[in-house]
This record gives structure tokens, sequence and C-alpha cells, in this order.
């Protein structure tokens, strides 16, 4: 994983406000919603291409992400994005990738809110206002459909968000966190 974190609706990368005595980045947002969550991968010590799954019927996807706390409504169904039972996304913690079929149906509700992306699509720009990656190494960006709506909003306080991507045939990369930590103005 080349980055984890956080742009805004725009496209705009921000900056963790802190990290907690773990180490773990902070960002602050006003709002559990309107922004953008990233992931960024590049090839492993093997070599291989990141895989770009980002949902997987039958197991887990390439793209691994669970949160700590209930997003939306927390419904466990997966996938419901779209439609009049719209839903929100379960909490997996601690942070566990697979291991139950709860966690792997929430990495999946999750993931299939995501696309796997180019540098030409990458949802985050650069100072340029032009489509680009955020980590220096990336080949592979991870980013929703459309920036983090009502449905899946981040509650109040800290939620952490664990990830990690695996390569094309499932070797996982590295874990990081992050906190999105939701304070009203």
């Amino acid at each position: 994983m080349t980055f984890l974190g956080v742009a805004r609706a725009d496209g705009q990368p921000t900056s963790p406000i802190g990290t907690l005595s773990d180490g773990t980045p902070v960002y602050l947002r006003p709002l559990g919603f309107g922004f953008f969550l990233v992931v960024e991968a590049a090839p492993g010590q093997s070599g291989r291409p990141v895989g770009t799954q980002t949902f997987n019927a039958n197991g887990l996807p390439n793209l691994q992400i669970v949160v700590s706390r209930p997003l939306g409504n927390g419904s466990p169904a997966v996938c419901d994005s779209s439609g009049a039972n719209i839903g929100g996304v379960p909490a997996v913690d601690p942070p566990m990738f697979g291991g139950s079929q709860a966690s792997t149906n929430a990495i999946n509700d999750l993931g299939c809110r995501f696309d796997a992306r180019t540098v030409d699509t990458a949802c985050t720009e650069d100072a340029s206002d032009t489509p680009a990656f955020v980590g220096t190494r990336t080949t592979v960006q991870f980013c929703p459909s459309v920036d983090i709506g009502a449905e899946i909003a981040f509650p109040l306080g800290d939620t952490r968000v664990t990830a990690r991507v695996t390569d094309v045939i499932g070797q996982p990369g590295l874990t990081a966190s992050i906190i999105i930590r939701v304070t009203p103005p």
C-alpha cells in the first residue's frame, strides 16, 4: 500500500491533523460524508501486479477495508448501495480480514462501493486540478464511485479504517490504518 487517506469532494488530498500514540494518522472531518476515502497500492516484493477486484461474491476481493464502527445504518446486507433499501456497512472490530462470514461480508459491502482506477481516472488531483495519484509508486488507486454519501456516513467521534490490498493471486500486502474523526464545527 502506498497511500491510505482522505481527499475532499473536489479531489484534493488532505493532511492528517496528527497521529495517535501508536502512530495512526488522524483525519478530521466536520461531517461524516462528502469526502473520498482513498487507498493506493503498488506491486510488492513479488513484483506481481496489484489485484483490482473490489467485490468477490465467493470470498475476499483484492481491496480489503474494515471499519471499527458501523457506517450509516450499519446494515448487514451486502452491496445495498442503491435503490429504495440503501444501507450502510457493519463494523469489524477488532479488524480482521476474513475468518468469518460476517467479516467477509462487511469487506465486500464496503468494497463494492469502490472502483479501481488508473492515474488518468484518479479521484484525486494535483495542485493544477489534473487527476493524479497521491503516492509516488502507486499503480492502482481505489476510491468510492462517488464521494462518501450519507448512506455510509462515518459516525461522530473516531472510527478506525484498516485496509490492505492483495496482488493478482491474492497474496496480501501490509495493513495500514487511519482514524476518521468526525467533529462538527
